[in-house]
């Protein structure tokens, strides 16, 4: 009992009892490190190996764990810093002692020595199982520099704090017995503090030197003093984080710069560490008010930020912006656009294109050639690597008529940017380059990271006001995490999506290359924005015959509709972009339109790219009767087809009040796959005598329940599964089925 007592009224308890209690917000930011670090939120996504294996300039390795290490230490500072804040005028006592911010840190620390704790056996283990690092030495050496970043940080700030902050010597004031000090609460003494008058009791506190000391009574001091040992220390911690968050301001300048993207892992710090801080400020000087006037100021930046020099809106690269130049964007124009001369005209064109395709394809022995739909499925980077890789080595198997006969490539995300990558290396080496579409090496290139780049512009940029800008075509565009993902996705391949889109249109016309048609979702009126070089106003609703009038238009013609908006100018890394937009990760695009509209992530509408083949196939189906042997859709997907049926059992009333919103939210690809297989039958039905054909090239995790994340950053393990998984039973019978349908 008596050990009890000890320690539930020692300092370092007591501080993690009122934290508890009063700072559930700083308790909850440290809550989410730790379940982000585990993996018990955020798995699905890879927050956990952004959190355990920091990468920096391509590597994991003592620099990329110190400078996660630092921005750790960092938020550890701030964390003591708000804690010392909010709790300081509590703990009277502690003016009374030398270094008073210091010995506050000491006693303050179980919450980040736990969260360490739990971290160091997370990242052990991970490196070990997932980066595959089998040297015991350069584990060490990894957390090593993760340690010593942290003990850099903290050690150089808390040099500061305890050269800085002064304490009671340092004031030459008279102590006067029974003082009211803070606020009018009179202090307790020894005597009341063993009676358990005083609601935070607090019997002994921790040294520099993890020694237990008694703690002294202050009653007989003067409040004066006191409260100017308090507002010097308060002051100087608020100085400290203004000066920080202008560091990170200064960063962001310097985004373009290869040394300035920090890794996620030490991002996710930095942004935990400008939470805390804000909160903490906002609870200090606002007490009570502090959550009214927080959401307060959420609202009024809100409003700044809508209008004015304050609004800002991330674009396009290439377009022109100009308010007077704006698109109308209404029905009736969309409607204009979809005119029956535009349509015969982009049909018109397409059939050229496919005449060419198939002078090609066509030989003695096969005269009516497979017309080849490549589909592919969204799911961020582990969906481009697959994509590309199931593409080359399908292409092998086949000897090259998967890539050759392939006409058209649709889909959505990342499967969409693995197929545009493949796509470039073919017109590359239809120009005379050396390496081609099968080289290994651009799997190296799509494998590299894009996270990094966009959480460090998060952090040292967007989240405050976009200010350095850049050039693109005629234009000036400020300079964002979007930005900075066409960057770094340009810097990873080398430059192979440095061209405008409309350059592709010529080598599309010819048959180089397939088309490719991105379709990002608006998501103003849910239409698709079918982006191409080409003119696609075929595409912008249903092929209904004499029922046209009857169908409504569910997309819109990129090219006709901002031709005076110089479309051809459009940058093909910014297609991309608008074609992957996973919320929160990269900001929504808006278009130059009135009213303002904003595209998204392609999946939203069209997760695996074959709705869009599909009508396309609908469209061209009496030239695809009369001149090919049928149609042989090659969907490559990283997302199960039949999922397991969860049971409603044991659901409570909150969670019944959500189902409408899982089932609007948790099923749309669930939703998509039904309504695709309905419009694949009819197709066949339309074309008739088994002329439609399917082949499935399906990524399944090789080592069970191991499945690689989505995300922009991927693992050394999974990396190796995507690249096993098409050596699997299932994705081998999909190369005998391809191989025998193109035999």
């Amino acid at each position: 009992m008596i050990l009890f007592r000890q320690i539930y009224f020692s300092f370092p308890f007591r501080l993690l009892v009122l934290h508890l209690r009063n700072h559930l917000v700083l308790i909850l930011i440290w809550f989410i490190l730790a379940a982000f670090s585990t993996g018990l939120v955020g798995r699905f996504f890879g927050m956990h190996y952004l959190m355990l294996t920091p990468e920096y300039h391509g590597e994991v390795n003592f620099w990329s764990f110190f400078l996660t290490g630092g921005a750790f230490g960092g938020l550890v500072m701030v964390w003591h810093l708000t804690s010392y804040l909010l709790c300081s005028n509590r703990f009277p006592f502690l003016a009374t002692l030398g270094a008073p911010f210091t010995k506050f840190c000491f006693n303050n620390s179980l919450v980040p020595l736990a969260f360490i704790a739990v971290w160091l056996t997370c990242t052990i283990w991970f490196q070990w199982n997932d980066e595959m690092i089998t040297s015991s030495t350069e584990i060490v050496w990894n957390i090593a520099g993760f340690l010593s970043g942290t003990t850099a940080i903290t050690g150089i700030l808390a040099a500061y704090f305890h050269l800085t902050n002064k304490d009671l010597s340092s004031f030459h004031w008279t102590p006067r017995p029974g003082s009211r000090v803070l606020f009018s609460q009179r202090l307790p003494s020894v005597r009341e503090i063993q009676m358990g008058v005083t609601r935070w009791r607090v019997d002994t506190y921790l040294t520099e030197r993890c020694r237990a000391r008694l703690v002294r009574s202050v009653a007989h001091y003067d409040t004066r003093v006191l409260e100017q040992v308090f507002r010097q220390n308060h002051w100087n911690a608020v100085v400290v984080l203004i000066v920080a968050l202008f560091l990170l301001m200064v960063q962001g300048a310097f985004m373009d710069s290869v040394w300035a993207r920090i890794p996620a892992g030490a991002t996710i710090f930095l942004l935990s560490s400008i939470v805390m801080g804000l909160y903490g400020a906002t609870r200090f000087w606002f007490r009570q008010w502090g959550t009214a006037v927080f959401l307060g100021l959420i609202f009024t930046v809100n409003l700044l930020t809508g209008w004015g020099f304050f609004n800002y809106r991330n674009r396009a690269y290439g377009l022109d912006y100009q308010k007077e130049n704006s698109a109308q964007y209404n029905y009736p124009a969309i409607e204009k656009t979809c005119s029956p001369q535009n349509i015969a005209s982009d049909r018109a064109t397409t059939i050229e294109i496919l005449e060419n395709w198939l002078a090609k394809n066509r030989t003695p022995e096969n005269p009516r050639p497979k017309l080849l739909l490549v589909c592919v499925s969204g799911g961020g980077h582990r969906s481009a690597l697959w994509t590309m890789h199931t593409l080359q080595k399908a292409d092998i198997a086949t000897g090259g008529k998967l890539l050759r006969q392939t006409a058209l490539i649709t889909g959505a995300s990342g499967g969409l940017l693995g197929a545009a990558h493949i796509r470039e290396a073919m017109l590359r080496h239809a120009e005379g380059d050396r390496h081609a579409p099968q080289n290994p090496a651009l799997i190296d290139d799509m494998g590299k990271d894009l996270l990094n780049a966009i959480t460090s512009a998060v952090v040292t940029n967007d989240l405050f006001y976009p200010i350095s800008s850049f050039n693109s075509g005629n234009f000036s565009y400020r300079k964002d995490r979007g930005y900075l993902f066409e960057h770094q996705l340009n810097e990873n391949t080398h430059g192979f999506f440095l061209r405008k889109s409309s350059e592709y249109r010529q080598p599309e016309r010819e048959a180089k290359i397939p088309m490719m048609i991105a379709s990002p979702f608006v998501l103003n009126d849910a239409r698709r924005m079918l982006i191409s070089p080409q003119g696609v106003s075929y595409l912008m609703k249903p092929d209904a015959g004499r029922l046209a009038a009857q169908v409504e238009i569910d997309g819109v013609d990129f090219g006709r509709f901002f031709a005076a908006q110089q479309a051809d100018s459009l940058a093909f890394s910014s297609v991309m972009r608008m074609n992957c937009t996973y919320p929160f990760i990269l900001p929504n695009v808006w278009l130059p339109t009135s009213p303002s509209i904003e595209v998204l992530d392609a999946g939203f509408r069209d997760n695996y790219g074959l709705g869009l083949s599909i009508r396309f196939a609908h469209v061209f189906k009496d030239w695809i009767l009369e001149n090919t042997g049928g149609v042989v859709f090659v969907q490559i997907r990283c997302w199960d087809k039949i999922h397991a049926i969860i049971p409603s059992d044991y659901k409570g009333v909150f969670e019944n009040m959500l189902t409408p919103a899982e089932a609007a939210g948790g099923n749309i690809t669930d939703i998509q796959d039904f309504e695709q297989d309905n419009a694949l039958a009819l197709l066949n039905d339309a074309l008739g005598g088994n002329r439609v054909e399917m082949v499935r090239f399906h990524y399944h995790p090789v080592r069970k329940n191991r499945e690689a994340s989505l995300s922009f950053h991927l693992s050394k393990r999974e990396k190796l599964d995507i690249l096993e998984a098409f050596y699997t039973a299932d994705n081998q019978a999909s190369v005998k089925a391809l191989k025998q349908v193109l035999k």
